[in-house]
């Protein structure tokens, strides 16, 4: 739990350690085929694109005091306020998940190499998805410090990583690098992690002491953290010939470094996603308590990772693009060109709901003819144009009849 305002040093401390993500190296071993110039090229550019989208999600927050459902709630209403609210718990859900199943194949796979230890498969998946529990029991003032502490120890072992990977010898082991993947998708996979965070970001923000400062700590510090995991993704997955995570941090001889950044991360990561998920399931049923919620979305989250597999983790990404990419290009375009921050609790605002669900279509239909500059960004300023255009001739066509 935090308290009632975060201060923009640490908001900052909460999205860098968000962005130190296993899930994040693995994204960045998916840019290996691109080779380490073009690769790392889309790496800066597709966090340029999501971090500047990211950064307007949060301002809208932090300006208007408002969470991440009340901003919906502005601009589409109820309808849209609660189909935003399932959709983003069962992407955040869905994050838990995939952290937890990367991280338990990886922790079966070191204990048995370090110590000889048989796989427990729904042991670690226990141990993992209950930790971040222990946090909301916690006084701000605790967590404040002991995220600090994780925050230092994962970027140390991090850049000890990305050393490793850089200067060790190569070893000689079979290219497991066959796929390909243009430009346009590999900028697209860099932006979609950081529209992933999008629903997230307000829930946050909307308490900083300092609106624009604050927002822009937090998604520096998130974007910066996150360039340097795909980093160390893109560079591992050259160097050791493989974009298998847990081949990587198997071949990196770090040992329990190794095991300790995957431990940290999924801590820290998994908490911020339970936490927002839980935030946006009690908006939807005030009725829930919110330690019960947090724990119960937990266990839930164990049970799915221990049946999922993680087949579809890429689509997964250009899902999540699908469903924020629109809506969150008719919310810039309600606040900054409209003015419009009006909580709608029973109206059904039709016009962007509709413009929403054409987004999502036209995302889809275009992914596979994806621009240099990834798919989001033209689809966004599509929406945006297309919401001001209808909304300037509903406006004038409502003002020549109340005239008349």
């Amino acid at each position: 739990m935090f308290t009632s305002t975060i201060s923009p040093f640490n908001i900052s401390l909460l999205w860098f350690g968000t962005a130190i993500s296993i899930a994040e190296i693995m994204t960045g071993t998916l840019l290996a085929p691109l080779g380490m110039t073009y690769g790392f090229c889309a790496i800066l550019l597709g966090h340029l694109i999501g971090g500047i989208i990211l950064f307007l999600t949060g301002f809208i927050g932090a300006k208007c005091r408002l969470s991440s459902f009340e901003i919906i709630n502005s601009f589409f209403g109820r309808l849209g306020a609660t189909a935003f609210s399932i959709l983003n718990i069962i992407q955040l859900i869905g994050w838990i998940t995939i952290m937890l199943i990367i991280s338990n194949e990886a922790i079966n796979r070191f204990t048995e190499k370090l110590w000889q230890l048989s796989p427990h498969d729904f042991l670690w998946l226990i141990i993992l998805g209950l930790v971040p529990c222990i946090w909301i029991f916690c006084r701000g003032k605790f967590i404040n410090h002991f995220n600090r502490l994780i925050i230092l120890c994962l970027f140390l072992v991090s850049l000890w990583l990305a050393f490793n990977s850089v200067f060790t010898e190569n070893p000689i082991i079979p290219s497991a690098i066959s796929n390909n993947i243009s430009f346009g998708l590999a900028v697209e996979l860099n932006v979609a992690m950081c529209i992933s965070w999008m629903p997230v970001i307000s829930d946050y923000t909307c308490k900083l002491t300092k609106h624009t400062k604050g927002t822009l700590y937090a998604v520096f510090a998130y974007c910066f953290g996150s360039c340097l995991m795909y980093i160390i993704g893109l560079s591992s997955a050259i160097h050791f010939n493989t974009t298998d995570i847990c081949d990587i941090f198997a071949l990196s001889g770090l040992g329990i470094i190794a095991l300790l950044v995957i431990l940290l991360s999924t801590i820290t990561t998994n908490f911020i996603a339970i936490n927002s998920a839980t935030l946006c399931f009690t908006n939807l049923f005030h009725r829930f308590n919110f330690k019960i919620t947090f724990i119960c979305i937990c266990l839930f989250s164990i049970l799915l990772a221990y049946f999922v597999s993680m087949q579809q983790y890429e689509n997964f990404l250009y899902f999540i693009g699908a469903i924020f990419a629109p809506l969150f290009a008719i919310s810039f375009s309600e606040f900054f060109i409209f003015h419009n921050t009006k909580i709608h609790s029973d109206k059904i605002i039709i016009k962007n709901n509709l413009l929403w669900l054409i987004g999502f279509i036209v995302y889809e239909s275009l992914i596979d003819y994806t621009t240099f500059i990834g798919i989001t960004f033209p689809v966004m300023l599509g929406i945006a144009i297309c919401n001001i255009i209808i909304s300037y001739i509903l406006n004038q066509t409502a003002f020549s009849l109340k005239k008349s």
